[in-house]
């Protein structure tokens, strides 16, 4: 890893999405990218869904902070496949790969490396951004 590169994860989930399901698709994807889950700055996401416990967990057990997004905010970012369905559901057309693209201060300057993949109740992205 270049240390002027940190990742963030950016995680979508339906309620009560369990932490094994949610670390599961984070480790697959990280492993997929290469990256270990010490390059990741943090987990971000909606703010209905920061409180989530699979979501808590999965971040912790990764010692990642969670970093949490409105939905206004999420939905001002441009994003390579928005959901229509998530947008009427959680109020923005996306959630993973809009907040793995902010960076902590909330700018949009990642870059997708792994556009989101989903399983049954949770979706993940990865972005890279410059530190």
């Amino acid at each position: 890893m270049n240390r002027l590169t940190a990742y963030v994860v950016g995680v979508g989930a339906r309620q009560g999405a369990s932490a094994a399901e949610v670390g599961a698709l984070v480790d697959q994807a990280l492993a997929d990218a290469r990256i270990t889950a010490d390059a990741v700055a943090h987990l971000a996401t909606l703010e209905a869904k920061g409180a989530e416990a699979g979501i808590r967990t999965a971040a912790a057990d990764r010692g990642w902070p969670v970093v949490t997004w409105s939905a206004a905010r999420l939905g001002q970012v441009l994003v390579p496949t928005p959901s229509a369905l998530v947008g009427e559901v959680a109020g923005t057309a996306s959630v993973a790969e809009a907040a793995a693209l902010l960076d902590a201060t909330g700018r949009p300057t990642g870059a997708l490396i792994i556009p989101k993949r989903t399983s049954p109740t949770v979706t993940v992205a990865i972005a890279q951004h410059r530190a």
